[in-house]
């Protein structure tokens, strides 16, 4: 998985950002709270799927462009990207309709709540726990190959705004995945590189009909910016 690439674009959007905030306060450009006005209303479009939002916060985020320096040297980057990949003669990634349907051993086997972290569960085996993390950035890995799931089913449940979630499964474990993100990649059981826009991917793994499994492994990531990638070994 090219993981460089979610973490380049995250790192670009918070420099723009960083830009903004600058310009709004130290130069009092009021144009910033048509951009999050803007930017609010498009996110809840994709969540609502109303077009009249979409449109509404784009108009206020387009009337803001003109207004805003940060903001029209976003659109140049923008477009000299496009340029860029036109002379190159690549395809320029396309954009799903918003409306269609190093790291450190982590103790006691837990990954921890922590609002910016890079976690792994312990190299050697341990004893199975269920995951359960939210917070802003994070680089986590889970090895669940490690360990013995006990009966029934376990959980695997991270929430954060930036970062990359590594899994390795048991190839007798069964897996029930869900993995939203509004920008970022998914690398899932060797299936290939799924680029997402504002998308979620529901999949299982690992069932066959008529068979009862003594274990099962339900795995919910959720992120603004963020890769996953799931792999059997």
């Amino acid at each position: 998985m090219k993981e460089n690439q979610t973490n380049k674009l995250a790192f670009i959007l918070i420099c723009f950002v960083f830009l903004m905030f600058i310009e709004a306060t130290i130069f009092g450009n009021g144009s910033i709270v048509l951009v999050l006005l803007g930017i609010g209303m498009i996110y809840f479009s994709l969540r609502k799927r109303t077009r009249f939002l979409f449109w509404t916060g784009f108009i206020l985020i387009l009337i803001s462009i003109f207004s805003m320096w940060s903001l029209r040297l976003l659109l140049m980057a923008i477009m000299a990207y496009i340029l860029y990949k036109l002379w190159k003669n690549e395809p320029i990634q396309q954009v799903i309709r918003p409306f269609d349907t190093v790291y450190k051993e982590t103790p006691n086997s837990v990954i921890q709540n922590k609002l910016f972290s890079s976690q792994t569960t312990p190299f050697n085996a341990y004893e199975w726990q269920d995951v359960h993390v939210q917070g802003f950035y994070g680089e986590h890995v889970i090895d669940v190959t490690q360990t013995v799931l006990p009966k029934g089913t376990s959980f695997i449940s991270i929430r954060q705004s930036l970062g990359k979630v590594t899994i390795y499964v048991p190839y007798e474990v069964p897996v029930r995945l869900h993995y939203a993100t509004i920008i970022g990649e998914a690398n899932i059981f060797g299936r290939g590189l799924q680029r997402l826009w504002n998308q979620s991917v529901v999949l299982k793994d690992g069932y066959q009909e008529d068979v009862s499994y003594a274990s099962e492994l339900v795995v919910t990531v959720s992120t603004w910016i963020g890769d996953i990638e799931v792999i059997r070994k």
